[in-house]
Formats: structure tokens, sequence, C-alpha cells
């Protein structure tokens, strides 16, 4: 959501829901992924397509796949 402060500037605000629940998207499917309460650094799975992603920041909420997974790929 964006709201302004009085100015011509708009100011980026999460809501609560969104602050306890974010949610990104998959870069192997595109599929919407939300986690409670991401760390960075830690592993999860995309739940349509499966594939092991890490949680790269936690605010804002981002993934990429897991170096395991990247040199796979590179592999095949």
């Amino acid at each position: 959501m964006k709201v302004t402060n009085g100015t011509s500037d708009s100011v980026e605000v999460k809501s609560k829901r969104e602050a306890r629940n974010p949610k990104t998207r998959c870069p192997n499917c595109d599929s919407i992924i939300k986690v409670v309460k991401p760390r960075g650094g830690a592993v999860i799975a995309c739940p349509r397509c499966g594939v092991e992603l890490e949680i790269i920041s936690a605010d804002p909420f981002q993934v990429d796949f897991t170096e395991d997974w990247q040199s796979e790929w590179e592999e095949e």
C-alpha cells in the first residue's frame, strides 16, 4: 500500500498481515510463496514445484535457488 506524506512523495507501508506473513514468487514456477517469520539463510521448498530455495533476505522477503540446485542445473 502506498500513502502520501503530505508532499508529492509516496511511502510504501506494509500492513501488519504483510509484515507477519511476507510473500514472494518462486523463480522456477512463479507460484506465490508465503513464509511465517522468514530467516535469512533458511532453505525452503516451493509448495507447487518442490524446488529448494534459500531465503536470501527476510525484509524484503526474497528467495533464490540454492547453490546445490544451481550446480545440478549447470551439469545437465
